[in-house]
């Protein structure tokens, strides 16, 4: 694709989001937003948010759609939409292990702008409030306590997906659309600590067969099992998405100095 017409679908693109946000009576609260999306998010995410970027076709996992308001990482409850808080993680720190990589140098303005303006995007944010699922204090992290996580494994009944030594090939994996988890490759997508991963067993990851195990799991066993799925970590690697990412974002904030 040349770059002229390239920037001219990308004008011709946000002058249709831009009358929409109008027809919405949102347009003079999300311009600073939507100012930062097309500068910082449009290549990839599309510039009615639909997650059909002029870059996207570059990527094995393509860019969320925005416009369905469903996110895999939160800290709310399953089914919910995030809170700004976990919006800003995803936006701040990327996501690892994708396309999504890291927006730091937004000003914290700039990030709030983003947010209210990604909100915007879809009626799923115009709910009540989302309840924010809090995880419960970490206890003494010991050997005895991550060999109760293989238990705990057992328990929940990860190996049916994830396999017994985790690497995603459970007995259910043939027939799930989305593949689980291979659980000893790094790094997580949710992050990439312990207490990332009790988040995610807490909230599940939404549009995914990885449900919630809130109310289901002990707290101690959250943490024990969280702790064993560290424990089965290799050292971290970088996808291929992630390396298009980057070679995106380089060339994107090149041609917009």
């Amino acid at each position: 694709m040349a770059p002229r017409r390239g920037a001219l679908g990308l004008l011709g693109g946000l002058a249709c989001l831009a009358t929409a946000s109008s027809v919405a009576g949102q347009g003079a609260d999300l311009a600073p937003g939507e100012r930062v999306y097309r500068e910082n998010c449009a290549v990839c995410h599309g510039v009615r948010g639909d997650g059909q970027g002029m870059a996207a076709h570059h990527f094995l996992h393509k860019p969320r759609d925005l416009t369905k308001g469903r996110f895999k990482f939160h800290s709310t409850a399953s089914g919910q939409v995030p809170t700004d808080a976990d919006l800003r993680r995803s936006i701040v720190q990327g996501v690892p292990s994708t396309a999504m990589v890291p927006q730091d140098h937004l000003s914290a303005l700039e990030v709030d702008a983003v947010i209210a303006f990604v909100k915007s995007l879809s009626p799923r944010f115009a709910a009540s409030p989302p309840k924010v699922l809090a995880i419960p204090p970490e206890p003494p992290r010991t050997p005895d306590a991550i060999a109760r996580g293989r238990r705990a494994y057992d328990k929940g009944e990860c190996a049916e997906c994830h396999g017994r030594e985790g690497r995603g090939d459970g007995p259910s994996a043939k027939d799930l659309s989305i593949k689980p988890t291979d659980l000893t490759k790094r790094p997580f997508k949710s992050g990439p600590g312990a207490r990332d991963i009790v988040r995610t067993l807490l909230t599940g990851l939404d549009g995914t067969p990885m449900p919630s195990y809130y109310q289901v799991l002990e707290d101690d066993e959250l943490w024990e099992l969280a702790w064993y799925v560290d424990s089965l970590g290799g050292p971290p690697a970088v996808t291929e998405d992630e390396r298009w990412g980057w070679h995106v974002e380089r060339m994107h904030q090149r041609r917009s100095r």
